[in-house]
């Protein structure tokens, strides 16, 4: 069992899963390899360059092989920790998990979650990353998701959770509120929820309606 699937509740279902964007570590990845390259390129240079010369071929090559292992490593670590970073949304949490050997969760409930902001740029939108910010009524206040992968259904995931978590979705208003006394407060709750970006205008326009029809 992974070390996710640990951490769910009794009869807690993941509703999306996602992590940084493979750019992420490509692009780190990449660097430590042009990094390789200049260090091999330093080592050549004892052949062409006067003032290396002088120095032990054994101390360049093993100065730049160290340097090389150094650089190898780090880049397995970086394409480790990518696979560790887990952004997950279940039907009564959001948890963002980090660490390779040493772990660390943080998990905002449902229903402290408070607004959630969506930043995306050209080129988030061309290969599909973005960063996602939920505003929580936590100590912190502001969890904040970088270059993730699927940006869009990240948040669109969120706030469908936390509407399940409301009850207001997959429900009817109107069967959840018989008496037409409670229709003011209804609308009311409906219009918070649209505010909040969990009901769009036309869902909310459309319970409206629905709600109005019973008066």
């Amino acid at each position: 069992m992974s070390y996710l699937h640990n951490l769910l509740g009794q009869d807690e279902e993941i509703l999306f899963e996602t992590r940084q964007h493979w750019f992420i570590p490509f692009a780190q990845v990449l660097t430590e390899i042009v990094l390789i390259g200049l260090l091999t390129s330093v080592a050549l240079l004892q052949f062409y360059w006067q003032p290396f010369q002088s120095i032990p071929d054994q101390l360049i090559f093993f100065g730049a092989a160290a340097l090389g292992i150094i650089v190898a490593f780090s880049a397995l670590a970086d394409i480790l920790r990518w696979r560790s970073e887990q952004f997950v949304i279940t039907d009564r949490r959001v948890l963002q998990l980090q660490g390779v050997l040493n772990k660390s969760v943080l998990d905002s409930s449902l229903e402290k979650i408070n607004d959630i902001e969506l930043h995306q740029s050209w080129i988030g939108r061309i290969f599909n990353f973005g960063d996602v910010e939920i505003l929580t009524a936590n100590e912190d206040g502001v969890n904040r998701m970088r270059a993730i992968r699927g940006p869009v259904e990240f948040k669109r995931a969120m706030q469908d959770a936390r509407a399940c978590y409301d009850g207001y979705l997959d429900r009817s208003p109107v069967q959840a509120y018989d008496n037409p006394r409670d229709v003011r407060a209804v609308l009311e709750q409906l219009a918070a929820l649209r505010d909040r970006g969990i009901l769009s205008p036309a869902e909310f326009e459309a319970k409206k309606r629905e709600l109005l029809s019973r008066i």
